[in-house]
C-alpha cells in the first residue's frame, strides 16, 4: 500500500514537472520569436506591441491590466493602467518594460494569455498536432505561438479554410511588413515549425487549400471566410526598435 502511495505520488509529480518544463520551454520559444528575450522591447513602428513577448495594449486591455481611455488604440498615450497592474507595482509603460514588477507583470499576462489562447482552439485546429505538412511538423507548442500572433480566432479560421492565408485582411500584411500573402504563408509555417524544428518547403501558393490537407478530418476545399481578428497584432522583432 505505502509503495503504491509513492508510486502514485511520483508519476505526479512527474507529471508536473513535465508540465512546467514544456511550458517553460514554450516562453521561452516565444521570447526568443517575438524578442530575442528582451523584456524592454518595444514596437515602434507604429504598433504597441511591448515587451519580452510583444503583447499589445490591446491585448493588455483585455487582460485587464490597461484601460483605453479614448483615440487611437495604437498609441500607448491613449492607456492607463488599472488597479490589477498598479497592485502590482506597473503604473507606466516603462515601468513594464524595465522594472523587475513589470517584468513579472509580463510572464503573468503572458500565461493568462497562453491559457486563453489554448482553449479557444477549435478541435480542428488541435487535432493538427502529430501532422506534417509541407515539411513542417505541427505541434501544440506550434499552434500556440502561431496563435500568439494570429490570435486565436484567426488561427483557427486558417486551418478551417485549408491553410489559405488570403482568409487574413491585407491589414495583416502590412502590420507585420509582409509584402505578398506568400510571405505571410512562410513566416506563419516556419513559426509553427520553429516549435518542433522543421522547416517550411513551401506549397501550393495562395488562394485554395493545400493538396495536403487533403484526406484530413474537417479540411478540404472550403471558402474562404472572414476573420473576426482585428489588428494590431503582436509584434515581431523586424518592428522593434529601443526600449523606453
Amino acid at each position: 500500500m505505502i509503495l503504491r502511495r509513492f508510486l502514485r505520488a511520483l508519476a505526479l509529480a512527474l507529471a508536473l514537472w513535465a508540465t512546467a518544463a514544456l511550458a517553460n520551454e514554450y516562453a521561452d520559444l516565444i521570447r526568443t520569436q517575438e524578442s530575442g528575450g528582451n523584456y524592454g522591447a518595444l514596437n515602434t513602428q507604429g504598433g504597441t506591441a511591448a515587451g519580452a513577448y510583444q503583447i499589445t495594449a490591446g491585448t493588455l486591455a483585455s487582460l485587464g491590466y490597461v484601460r483605453h481611455t479614448g483615440g487611437s488604440r495604437g498609441s500607448w498615450s491613449n492607456y492607463e493602467w488599472t488597479s490589477q497592474a498598479t497592485s502590482q507595482g506597473v503604473s507606466s509603460l516603462s515601468g513594464f518594460l524595465n522594472t523587475p514588477s513589470g517584468h513579472a507583470l509580463q510572464d503573468q499576462a503572458f500565461n493568462t494569455l497562453t491559457t486563453r489562447n489554448l482553449s479557444a482552439l477549435s478541435s480542428q485546429t488541435r487535432g493538427l498536432a502529430g501532422q506534417t505538412i509541407d515539411g513542417v511538423t505541427f505541434t501544440e507548442s506550434g499552434l500556440l505561438t502561431a496563435a500568439h500572433f494570429l490570435g486565436a480566432g484567426a488561427l483557427n479560421d486558417w486551418v478551417e479554410s485549408g491553410f489559405d492565408p488570403t482568409v487574413f485582411p491585407p491589414e495583416y500584411l502590412t502590420a507585420n511588413g509582409f509584402s505578398s500573402y506568400d510571405e505571410l504563408q512562410s513566416h506563419l509555417m516556419n513559426r509553427i515549425g520553429g516549435a518542433s524544428g522543421t522547416t517550411y518547403a513551401g506549397g501550393a501558393g495562395t488562394g485554395g487549400t493545400f493538396e495536403q490537407t487533403d484526406g484530413f478530418p474537417g479540411l478540404g476545399a472550403k471558402r474562404p471566410i472572414l476573420i473576426r481578428e482585428t489588428p494590431p497584432f503582436q509584434g515581431e522583432r523586424t518592428t522593434l526598435g529601443g526600449t523606453q
